[in-house]
């Protein structure tokens, strides 16, 4: 297909483009089939009209029959009928691809593959070339085509299919880290320049790099740090993992791995374990992979690994609690010495024998559970054995007492945390068999008395010192729509209302009202003074009557939160909001504003999007950013606006433009336009 523009000079022209036959010549002959006329009249005699000057190289003969009409039609035709592009279309440099540089195959087979009759699943079968073609242009339309009538292919060929597929994915990784390379190195270069000058911290170009790459990954600014670290390795110490994920060889991950574990190694060291590891890699789950790289390291540089341990213990070591995938939750330690974790572990261990030797119910799992909820609330498990909690109770779940000194009604309650659901219910007896004299700390496989897992029936006050926002619907059971637990995550109906009814126990809980409208958003708020207690399942009361009396009981006075506009009903003329104010921007906007910041709004700074006193203290120039974000909103090259009140524009110094918007909440079905839910909201 010849790339030509038409009207102008070329074969669909006035004219015949320089150095190319017209349509009905042959390249290097005169159209006539004879001898040129003017080929031996002197220089000075022959036509200048630029057509055939011989003084303009390869300039061709024009032949007496051609017809400019009849190659006008002949163009418009062929654009018509898609085979010469417009103008548009070929403005700009083109882009070619090669096929031999984008497979290593035989061109005949890959003729065969791309033909009338190729682009078949059958290419995949173990034995085709597709199934080990490199990753590129063509792999991609041959998965594309297979994938797509995946119902014609056989088993051997789907595989094939999934792995090309695979293969094709581990490329698009390298491409991007290749990309995030090189942002990496302009940044960095940047920002040592800016360093030279004696630019202060804060104020220095290329100083949050690792954050305007988060807002474009939607990620967080660690993450995004990890993710040039690991593309600046990839281009310059681990070239072979950078081959490998080019080739597909490797995916993403395993080169992810290879890069963590060898990031304290020196450019010598990395290169050996690169290698070493690159080869090993295909052949390895995820899991194999890193304890291979561990051990690697560990054998080449194990001063560098104890550093690193060190540093990690240091920057960070803690407690944490999350939620688990099933609902339930995690509390763990995190970055520990390994000797005091074998000896904290150790001591559950027993404690959770001394309970099933003194009969109390459950498996060692359950009991090794139990021991540590115990442990960590100030409660000694044994006390479970002196006060005779040794049977589960009605609903299969262990005995036990509040602790120490406890009797009575208080000795019996149950106050067992939630057993491992994933792990099998059948397991575990309650019979303190003799063999586990033998090993005490093994667990049995036995069927059980009981069926530890369910949550504790008392409740233990604790102060809400998080936000639990709780649909209202869900509070009374009127709807099943899930809780959120500040920075824990997502409650399902029944811990939502347990952990409304506990934390009203705390003198130190307050409560708080949120009003949404149809779309989630906030549109009213407003904080109750005082303590109230909360009973789930309304004392006996059906839902609509206990949610009255509850709202009658707050007494909140609801305060509208601006959208679209604002009124500035609430501006207070200093810098500092007042307490009213900062609720009703948390409670319009719960997180950070900054893109893929999951800082909560409680934690945040309450920033002027125009600074003050240029701008001023109101919801409309208001919002909640976390202190990272807040100080690279002041570095060179970013921009906050906020052109409405929650919606946040941000701009980064690439000039690309990220906008955020109001917390949308997981309310029930969406109600009729003209209606509104409200959110119960607990807080200190």
């Amino acid at each position: 297909m010849a790339e030509v523009s038409f009207p102008g000079d070329g074969q669909d022209g006035e004219q015949p483009s320089p150095g190319g036959p017209a349509r009905d010549e042959t390249a290097g002959a005169p159209a006539d089939g004879g001898r040129d006329s003017t080929a031996d009249a002197p220089e000075s005699d022959r036509p200048h009209d630029g057509r055939d000057d011989p003084r303009l190289p390869g300039a061709p003969t024009i032949p007496d029959d051609w017809d400019p009409a009849a190659e006008e039609a002949a163009f418009l035709a062929d654009l018509e009928a898609g085979r010469i592009p417009q103008e548009w279309e070929i403005e700009g440099p083109a882009v070619s691809i090669s096929l031999g540089d984008a497979t290593d195959i035989d061109p005949a087979e890959l003729a065969a593959m791309l033909g009338p009759d190729g682009l078949g699943g059958e290419v995949f079968a173990q034995d085709r070339p597709a199934n080990a073609m490199r990753p590129g242009p063509v792999l991609a339309a041959l998965t594309e085509r297979a994938v797509g009538e995946r119902d014609r292919l056989t088993d051997n060929e789907l595989l094939g299919a999934l792995s090309a597929a695979r293969r094709l994915a581990a490329r698009a990784e390298h491409l991007e880290l290749c990309a995030i390379a090189e942002f990496t190195r302009r940044q960095d270069a940047r920002h040592q320049a800016a360093i030279a000058a004696k630019v202060p911290p804060g104020r220095r170009e290329g100083e949050f790099a690792d954050t305007e790459l988060g807002y474009e990954l939607v990620m967080s600014d660690n993450a995004a740090r990890d993710r040039m670290d690991m593309a600046s390795a990839l281009e310059t110490r681990l070239r072979a993992t950078s081959a490998a994920l080019a080739a597909g060889v490797i995916d993403g991950y395993r080169a992810f791995l290879i890069w963590r574990y060898t990031r304290l190694l020196t450019d010598a060291d990395a290169a050996h374990a690169d290698q070493v590891l690159t080869d090993a890699a295909p052949h390895l789950r995820y899991d194999q992979l890193a304890r291979k790289a561990m051990a690697l390291a560990m054998k080449l540089d194990p001063d560098a690994v104890k550093r690193g341990k060190e540093k990690a213990r240091a920057d960070r070591q803690r407690v944490e609690a999350r939620r688990e995938d099933s609902g339930n939750a995690c509390l763990n330690g995190r970055e520990l010495a390994v000797e005091e974790v074998l000896a904290s572990k150790a001591h559950i261990d027993a404690m959770a024998a001394a309970l099933r030797k003194g009969g109390l119910a459950g498996n060692l799992r359950h009991l090794r559970a139990l021991a540590y909820i115990d442990l960590t609330q100030g409660r000694d498990p044994l006390d479970r054995i002196t006060h005779g909690d040794s049977a589960a109770d009605s609903n299969g779940r262990p005995g036990g007492g509040h602790g120490v000194g406890h009797a009575g009604a208080d000795a019996d309650a149950d106050t067992t945390g939630g057993g491992d659901q994933h792990d099998n219910a059948n397991e575990g007896a309650a019979d303190g068999r003799d063999c586990l004299d033998s090993d005490p700390y093994k667990d049995d496989d036995h069927d059980a008395e009981g069926r530890p897992g369910e949550p504790p029936r008392d409740l233990a006050p604790f102060p809400a010192l998080i936000n639990l926002t709780i649909p209202a619907a869900t509070l009374f059971g009127l709807g099943n729509a899930p809780g959120d637990a500040g920075g824990w995550g997502l409650t399902d109906a029944d811990d939502t209302r347990r952990l409304a009814q506990a934390a009203s126990l705390d003198p130190r809980t307050r409560w708080s009202l949120t009003v949404t409208g149809a779309d989630g958003t906030a549109v009213a708020h407003g904080r109750a003074r005082g303590r109230h207690r909360f009973t789930a399942g309304g004392g006996g009361r059906d839902g609509p009557a206990a949610l009255t009396e509850l709202l009658r009981d707050l007494n909140v006075t609801l305060t509208p939160i601006a959208r679209g506009s604002c009124d500035h009903c609430v501006r207070e003329d200093r810098y500092t909001p007042s307490r009213k104010l900062q609720d009703l921007v948390r409670a319009r906007t719960t997180r950070c504003t900054a893109p893929g910041c999951g800082a909560q709004a409680c934690y945040c700074d309450l920033d002027h999007s125009v600074p003050y006193p240029a701008g001023i203290t109101c919801q409309c120039d208001l919002g909640p950013v976390c202190r990272r974000h807040h100080r690279a909103k002041q570095a060179p090259g970013w921009q906050l606006a906020q052109p409405e009140p929650g919606v946040m524009r941000w701009t980064t110094p690439s000039g690309r433009v990220y906008t955020t918007r109001p917390t949308a909440y997981d309310c029930d079905d969406p109600p009729p336009r003209d209606q509104a839910d409200i959110e119960v909201r607990g807080n200190a």
